[in-house]
């Protein structure tokens, strides 16, 4: 380490020698800068000529961009359709001909409607579950108009 320069890590100074015994930064003069807004321009303005002027300097890296606004929820956007076979005439007729078979006809109802068609057929198991849903809603309804026939029909009777 010399020990000419006072601070290692700054460039020397071209007349350091005759700066030895005090520090090498007291003696320099102000570096030329334009006046701020509202301040007198400052005496010892001038003395550097050959500076370049701070407008020429190697700007730094661009500014980074701001996000962009919020725009609000993203549009919808429906789900793909998955590639599934349909079934065609051929099959929804042996469908409904097997499904109109009493008790196998409810046992198949049942299979098809827990995914026993395969991924081919969502068709079929969609149709199964309305089947399914739509029978056991009549069965409710009709066993409530029974019960309430039914009582009514024994009022009749007992009254006569």
């Amino acid at each position: 380490m010399s020990t000419n320069q006072p601070n290692p890590g700054l460039p020397p100074y071209p007349n350091q020698s005759a700066y030895q015994g005090q520090s090498a930064y007291a003696s320099q003069p102000a570096p030329d800068m334009p006046p701020l807004p509202g301040q007198t321009a400052n005496a010892s303005q001038g003395q550097y000529t050959n500076q370049a002027p701070y407008t020429t300097q190697t700007p730094g890296p661009a500014p980074q961009p701001y996000a962009p606004a919020y725009q609000g929820h993203p549009q919808y956007q429906p789900a793909p359709v998955q590639s599934s076979g349909t079934t065609d005439l051929g099959g929804w007729i042996v469908t409904l001909i097997l499904s109109a078979i009493p008790i196998v006809g409810f046992i198949l109802l049942i299979c098809w409607a827990a995914g026993m068609g395969g991924e081919q057929h969502q068709d079929r198991r969609n149709w199964a579950l309305a089947q399914i849903i739509i029978g056991v809603a009549a069965a409710i309804i009709t066993i409530i108009i029974i019960a309430a026939t039914g009582f009514s029909f024994s009022q009749i009777l007992n009254e006569s």
